[in-house]
């Protein structure tokens, strides 16, 4: 999910440690639209959306319990989601106001870390149920509304940003070298995140490495007239266009009027609506005809990596006679960003280096 956020400012303190050996993998599962991975604040566990398009470490209104370690704080934010629906149509509005307490990710933990609580707001992703572990004495919130973010830092956070995410925080103190992880999403509703470097033995075929922002997002800087990234529609360019991968955006978000085009011109039926003073549009067609292709093109390479055809359809009618493409046009974006959300990274391993501000990404083997 893309997050706009006012101005924070804070560093971390209090000490670091590791917690055992790194795991193998930290598995993550899909839940309408977004990929989740167990996430612990204080005495509980939470399932959190992992999302590479936002900052914080946010818990839902009403489920952040402290620990005796727990400390208030005079900080607090409002954020805005803008893709915080399975559709991507529903932004959604938080107050959060953080405190401090003990976390533990992929096998390390963190104490006197900064969590959002979550105290007004919106619905976020995966709400409506909870579900207990196979543990007799853990409760696994899963699908709570809850969010990690792990863009890089934030431009408006320069001088005191080591230590604002849990990736930065865990390389700050050491025990994260390089300062990597990977989201390896597969084509069945199960993934994975790892920490550190790419692991080769879990992909296929040749990697592709980009530059990205040092700040905000994970958005390709290679982006002039001769070199951006193409938009590729059934084998052929689009457009060109500034690219931003965003784990947490369920689908891909490109801007209204390009994406009214694009869907127009494979023959798909446009619909839209307006709320609140924005426009979304979605594309249906019939179900028994052959769906547009859709994917990406970074030079120099002149490959195409597509989206999987599964991944690209967000649903079907009861009758399972009309379809509804997963893409959304929105008034919200401008011309050329795009944001490339969950559904391209299925059957990928898409490593985020944030030492050298690269992201680089292969299928899965």
């Amino acid at each position: 999910m893309k997050s706009a956020r006012a101005a924070l400012l804070f560093s971390v303190s209090g000490a670091l440690v590791r917690a055992g050996d790194l795991p193998s993998a930290v598995p993550l599962q899909l839940n309408k639209g977004f990929w989740q991975g167990d996430f612990t604040v204080g005495p509980q566990t939470f399932a959190l959306t992992i999302d590479t398009g936002s900052f914080a470490a946010l818990v839902k209104k009403g489920l952040y319990q402290p620990s005796a370690s727990s400390q208030q704080t005079n900080i607090s934010e409002w954020i805005q989601f803008n893709g915080a629906s399975e559709d991507s149509t529903g932004p959604a509005q938080e107050t959060v106001f953080f405190v401090r307490d003990t976390v533990e990710f992929a096998g390390l933990t963190a104490q006197q870390f900064l969590v959002g609580n979550i105290t007004d707001g919106d619905d976020l992703p995966g709400d409506g149920y909870e579900q207990y572990s196979c543990h007799p004495f853990i409760l696994r919130l899963s699908g709570s509304g809850s969010v990690l973010g792990l863009s890089p830092p934030a431009s408006d956070n320069e001088d005191l940003s080591n230590g604002q995410g849990i990736i930065e925080t865990f390389c700050a103190s050491g025990d994260l070298s390089p300062c990597q992880f990977g989201v390896a999403l597969g084509k069945d509703g199960h993934g994975s995140l790892y920490l550190g470097e790419l692991d080769k033995s879990k992909i296929s075929g040749e990697i592709t490495t980009l530059p990205t922002a040092k700040h905000d997002t994970w958005t390709v800087t290679n982006s002039t007239p001769d070199n951006a990234p193409f938009l590729v529609v059934d084998g052929k360019p689009f457009s060109a266009i500034y690219a931003t991968f965003d784990s947490g955006g369920p689908n891909l978000m490109g801007p209204l009027m390009q994406v009214r085009d694009l869907l127009k011109s494979v023959g798909y039926d446009v619909t839209e609506q307006t709320n609140d003073g924005i426009t979304v549009a979605l594309g249906t067609y019939d179900c028994a005809r052959t769906p547009a292709r859709i994917g990406f093109s970074f030079p120099p390479s002149g490959a195409v990596h597509y989206i999987d055809g599964a991944a690209l359809e967000l649903n079907r009618t009861a009758d399972g006679k009309v379809c509804t493409a997963n893409v959304l046009g929105t008034s919200t974006v401008d011309a050329p960003q795009w944001s490339i959300g969950q559904t391209w990274f299925q059957g990928r391993y898409v490593q985020h280096d944030l030492d050298k501000n690269e992201l680089s990404f292969a299928d899965l083997a």
